[in-house]
């Protein structure tokens, strides 16, 4: 969401910096943002400067090592805030993104329900330390959904902060 420059080369053309709308609503409501390490980036066949390739490609090149590398790191991190009592609303992902897609991938001219990687070995070490996190996709070119999926992101953690 912060460093959309990690992006495979191209891929960040309506937010070339920030997912603006993304940043702005957690400014607006008083919400930590926490930028977690890029996979495609970490990854051996990955890198700043990589073309688009798919979940299957990366699959055969190291993602899935160095996802679960990060997964188990990030999630340590995840559950020492929620011990110390912090909540976390939710982990943002991009959608059609081989390693961050929450539930839609490209395959071919098709778009399907599906993860990406890095979001399967989050899921995996998240369930290990019986922590239970929403997930959310964003697509940059899907505004209206984006801004119902953040309303009902905050309108649900008010609802429960509300009934303990």
């Amino acid at each position: 969401m912060l460093a959309q420059a990690v992006r495979a080369n191209g891929l960040a053309k309506n937010f070339p910096a920030a997912i603006k709308p993304v940043v702005q609503f957690c400014l607006d409501n008083d919400i930590n943002m926490m930028q977690m390490p890029c996979p495609e980036m970490n990854c051996l066949a990955g890198g700043l400067d990589r073309e688009p390739h798919g979940k299957t490609w990366y699959e055969k090149n190291g993602l899935r090592k160095t996802s679960s590398n990060i997964a188990k790191t990030q999630v340590a991190y995840m559950n020492d805030l929620v011990i110390n009592g912090f909540n976390i609303l939710a982990i943002i992902g991009i959608e059609f993104s081989p390693a961050c897609a929450p539930e839609y991938l490209n395959k071919g001219p098709t778009i399907t329900k599906d993860q990406g990687i890095y979001i399967e070995e989050l899921k995996k070490e998240l369930e290990k330390k019986k922590l239970n996190i929403k997930f959310l996709g964003v697509n940059t070119r899907w505004h209206k959904k984006l801004k119902r999926d953040l309303d009902a992101l905050l309108f649900s953690n008010v609802a429960s902060e509300s009934s303990l």
